[in-house]
Order: structure tokens, then sequence, then C-alpha cells
């Protein structure tokens, strides 16, 4: 299908230069698809025929990284842009379980796959992907879109999210494309095709044999994400939330999850606007605040006292609300450090002394976002000069997802 798609420049070069050394080449994935739906991807990935050591010969030593154990690929530099070359793969003929089974039988399920190495062709490479939509191919010195599976484009413009091939077997192999295809119902208001939704259901007690690193990296990528408050409401909506993070699933019809949504949802507004820069340590400590509030007896939208007891109820309700992720332990400290800000930030004389410490930028805007969601900002601000990159300024609310 010929279609022009306006592809980043330097992707555009990596793949020119490997198609030059004679290795195909194509933008794939995520990127294709946000620019079928009109928005602008994060990310431009690329894959090739080539191999990443042969990625390494056409960039050089110096622009070439090769990651990955499970998984190995190229991450290609171009000035200060990175971007992630992968080689072709084919279904692997075995999934690596076989081993590790006939030591620990309790550990895997049969096919769930380990190591994933095996080259193969484009073709090859589409039908091993996870869903459809995620499958297509994009030559732009050709500008020419490739729909291996036949559906990808179709399911693009019907919004419906299909398992590619058996889905039970696609997440028997990988558990972690679950969270993701409830990612692509929460951010783009996509719906699971019958087959994949069933697969889903029965399937979710598989999560538990997920890597907690890619799990912990997922819920990274959904806190610093635009959309996390969607993202929640879809995790309980289907059973996955008590995965992934049982504490906020454990309480999901309280007023303190109700609280903790309104915060979420203002903060991913704010960012989604420009108006404050996306900050995970952020995201982390607005998901808190409404749980440390009902953990100092406090009702949604009253602050704790300034207590040792409030210092050790922060802490402890960062380690509770996130331990099952294991998150980073700077992220943590820099979440406790804007919460711990909060009741201070109520306090002109200490103005000064704030102002010189580290995450003081975050804290205002967390200040800002809880007097919002109260209703109540104006008075507030008047109160208190904050920081001009924190300053809140009349806009649009998020851009909802296309009908």
């Amino acid at each position: 299908m010929k279609r022009k798609l306006e592809i980043n420049r330097n992707a555009t070069a990596i793949i020119a230069a490997l198609q030059d050394a004679g290795f195909e080449s194509y933008v794939v994935g995520g990127a294709i698809r946000d620019l079928l739906l009109g928005r602008d991807p994060k990310d431009f990935d690329i894959s090739t025929a080539a191999s990443p050591e042969e990625v390494r010969k056409v960039f050089g030593r110096r622009s070439v990284r090769i990651i990955g154990k499970r998984f190995r690929l190229a991450h290609v530099y171009m000035g200060r842009e990175l971007f992630e070359v992968s080689t072709f793969r084919k279904a692997p003929e075995s999934s690596g379980a076989e081993e590790r089974k006939l030591r620990h039988p309790e550990l895997l399920p049969e096919h769930m796959i380990v190591s994933d190495n095996a080259f193969g062709t484009a073709k090859e490479d589409a039908w091993r992907r996870d869903f459809t939509v995620n499958a297509l191919f994009y030559d732009p010195l050709k500008q020419e879109i490739l729909d291996y599976t036949g559906q990808g484009i179709s399911d693009i413009e019907h919004r419906i999210v299909r398992a590619i091939g058996e889905p039970s077997l696609r997440f028997e192999e990988d558990p972690v494309r679950m969270l993701r295809a409830l990612k692509l119902v929460a951010q783009y208001d996509f719906t699971l095709d019958d087959t994949t939704e069933n697969a889903l259901f029965a399937d979710l007690p598989l999560i538990c044999h997920a890597a907690p690193s890619r799990l912990s990296l997922e819920l990274e990528k959904i806190l610093q994400s635009c959309y996390g408050d969607k993202h929640f409401q879809v995790f309980h909506d289907y059973g996955l939330l008590q995965y992934l993070l049982p504490e906020i699933n454990a309480v999901w019809d309280s007023e303190v999850a109700e609280y903790m949504q309104k915060l979420l949802f203002e903060r991913n507004c704010r960012v989604d606007e420009g108006r404050y820069r996306n900050s995970l340590s952020l995201s982390v400590a607005t998901v808190a605040a409404a749980f440390v509030e009902a953990a100092c007896g406090r009702t949604p939208g009253k602050l704790w006292p300034e207590t040792p007891e409030a210092r050790a109820a922060i802490r402890a309700v960062l380690d509770k609300l996130f331990r099952p992720q294991n998150m980073m332990a700077k992220v943590s400290m820099s979440a406790e450090r804007i919460l711990l800000m909060q009741t201070e930030l109520e306090k002109p004389e200490l103005r000064r002394n704030l102002q010189r410490q580290r995450s003081y930028a975050h804290a205002c805007e967390l200040y800002i976002i809880r007097h919002l969601v109260a209703g109540e900002a104006e008075e507030r601000l008047r109160r208190f000069p904050l920081p001009e990159e924190v300053k809140d300024r009349p806009g649009r609310k998020r851009k909802e997802p296309r009908g």
C-alpha cells in the first residue's frame, strides 16, 4: 500500500544507510500505528535483515551499542537521538524454557519464550509479533506500507486489538502482551476482539510469570504517559490491576482511589498541555498523595500534619504501593521529598529555604495539582509565588482519542 507518512529524518537516514549496505529495512510497529491514527509517534523503531553486529559495521562502533540477552538488538545514535534497531525474528524452534523446566518445572508456562534471537525474514517477523496493529512495516524511501497479516490497517481503522495467531499461545509466550493489549484499549480507545478478550481473561494469572523488571519498566512508562489514570481504570476493569498494583486495586471503589484518579488526571492534563515537564517521581508522588492522607487519618483532599508519624507514613505508603514492581530507589526518594514539602509549602516563612531544596519545582507542581482538584487554586496561588515553570495558566484539557 502506497502512503506518504512523516518519518523522522534520522530514522529515514538509518534505513537508507542499511538499504545501501544491502539490508532490507523498515520503520515498524507503534510509530506506523500512531501515524495512521494522526498521532505523533514517541519513537521510531527500525527492523532490518542486518544482525546487530552488521548494524555496528554499517554505522561504526562509536555510534552503535548492542544490548539485550533475551532479545539482542542495536541502539544506533544519530546526533542526540537514539534509535532501536532490531533484526527480523522468526518463531524460535525452542522457547528456551525446556531446560529451565527440567530443573524448575513449576516456574514457566510450557511455551513461554525466554530467548528470542532466532533471526528470520520480514514476513516471519511480522507474524511473530503481538497484535495486528503493531505488525505494520513502512519503507520511507518507497513510501510503502507492508501489512503481512492482512488485518493491521483495517484493525487500526476500526480500533480493534487482535492477537496475531492463537491469542492464548501469544500470551503464554509472553504474558506482558496482555498488559500491552490493555494499554492500547486505555490509550487509544481500542476494543479487544472477542477471541483475544476471552483469552486474556482466561490467561491473566500468567502475568505472575513475567519478569519483575519488565513489569516495572511498563509501570514506569504508564506513569510517565499522559494516560495513567485511564490505564489504571482499564487494568481494574479487566482484572490486571490486582497483579500490577494490588494495594490500589484493593481499595479501588473507595474515596481514596477516586481522589487519586482525579489527581493523576490533572497531572496528566498539565503534562499533555505542556504546562509542566514529564517527571516519573512527580507522577509517583501524585498517586501516593491520596494514600498518605488516608494513612494519616485524613479525608481526601485534607493535608496530613507535619509530624514524625506523617513522615513515617509517607515512606511506608511509597514502599507498600509500589513494592510489587520495585520502583527505583532514586524515584522513591524524590517522590518522598515532593510529599514532605507539601506541608512546608503552606508556611511562607519557610519559602526561602524550600527554594534551595531539590525537587522544589516538582513539589510546587503537586501543590498546584492538589488545589486545582480541590477547586481553590487561585486563592492559594496568590498567597505563594511559585517558580515560573510551574505557574498555572488557563488552557485546554487532555485530548481524548478521536471517534
